[in-house]
């Protein structure tokens, strides 16, 4: 029924963005597809390409049915735990997979036949997905495809449509913490004169983007965590040039006149504002920052005319007090060789598991420091 193709040069896919993202706009695999678009997947896979030859190969899949270009998977490998993994494009810094097709009814036979493909070329040792939204039709199509699902995480999602003004979503929110959040403002006002921008491009927004990568590596020192994007060396190139590049981004900032309080910024696509990332200063925690300039994050946005903001993984607490809204996001894997299950199944099932356990009993101050020799800055 359909034929598939395995694209690896960026220039092949210049003929195909039209028709990539009158895809995308009909929302047949899920409704928050940014990390499908044609200029990010463009953007993260020529980043890497320059960085990272050696441990990223770009691999989107096209679907046809005769001369018909019906679907796209936008895929890489890349090599992990001594195993060459097929993954999405933009492992480990992307926040929902997806894919990219004419019809709902074409994705599960189509991400089969893709599968298949992968399989008979024997060109990876196997394959993960991260960030598979549960409802999505890519989760249904790898479940049916006999992937080995693993639960990851929940992101938090803000829907404005059913509301006709700020006003009557406020007064969905729970009494006791508009009061708590009412009270934090007062503090504030009477303590420093602050407000609330936006940057929109420009060296601002240059400059916004950085200084939040920074307090966020700062923060995971702090704290001792770390994630897969902030080990990876491509991503703060990756970061740092974004206001350059074509993807449409927006920044956020709580600031006084010398100093910021809080600060995030995101990707704006198809009228939903997507928050990648977000920091603040701990010299202003009395006030809660973060939590006040997520209300006003919230806000702007629905004044924009924006329909959806989504607030991405971890379901931390202060996103859930704007909203109780969640999707749940999976992991799917399946190995193609023997060496993919040995290399890569036992790490996830057994090892990976084994080592968060035991990373919890180490003391405090010595896991900041090997947490630190982690994290990228």
């Amino acid at each position: 029924m359909f034929r598939v193709e395995f694209l690896s040069d960026p220039d092949a896919l210049t003929d195909l963005r039209d028709r990539w993202e009158s895809f995308n706009a009909l929302l047949q695999d899920h409704d928050a597809p940014f990390f499908q678009s044609y200029d990010w997947v463009m953007y993260v896979a020529m980043t890497r390409l320059h960085h990272s030859r050696q441990r990223f190969r770009l691999l989107v899949a096209t679907v046809w049915r005769d001369t018909q270009l019906v679907g796209l998977w936008p895929l890489s490998m890349q090599r992990k735990a001594g195993a060459l993994m097929v993954c999405s494009v933009d492992d480990p810094f992307g926040q929902f997979a997806g894919v990219v097709f004419e019809s709902r009814e074409m994705i599960a036979p189509g991400v089969f036949a893709i599968i298949q493909e992968l399989r008979h070329r024997r060109i990876a040792d196997g394959m993960q997905i991260d960030g598979v939204i549960l409802g999505s039709s890519l989760h249904e199509a790898l479940l049916h495809a006999g992937g080995r699902r693993y639960y990851l995480n929940h992101a938090v999602f803000l829907d404005f449509r059913p509301y006709a003004t700020v006003k009557e979503y406020r007064s969905t929110l729970n009494k006791k913490t508009l009061k708590n959040l009412r009270n934090f403002s007062n503090r504030l006002k009477r303590t420093l004169v602050s407000e609330h921008a936006t940057a929109d491009g420009g060296e601002e927004l240059k400059d916004l983007i950085e200084r939040t990568y920074d307090a966020r590596i700062e923060w995971l020192r702090t704290n001792a965590r770390t994630s897969p994007a902030f080990r990876d060396s491509d991503f703060r190139p990756l970061v740092e040039k974004l206001a350059l590049s074509n993807v449409p981004l927006i920044g956020f900032a709580l600031q006084s006149e010398k100093d910021y309080l809080s600060a995030q910024w995101g990707f704006i696509y198809q009228r939903r504002y997507y928050s990648y990332m977000s920091s603040k200063n701990p010299k202003y925690d009395a006030f809660s920052p973060g939590r006040l300039h997520l209300g006003m994050v919230a806000d702007n946005c629905m004044t924009r005319g924006l329909d959806a903001l989504e607030l991405m993984a971890p379901a931390s607490d202060y996103k859930l007090e704007w909203s109780d809204t969640t999707k749940q996001l999976d992991t799917f894997s399946m190995s193609f060789t023997a060496r993919g299950y040995l290399l890569h199944e036992v790490m996830i099932n057994i090892l990976r598991p084994l080592v968060r356990a035991a990373s919890r009993l180490i003391p405090q101050l010595l896991r900041r420091r090997l947490i630190g020799l982690l994290n990228r800055d």
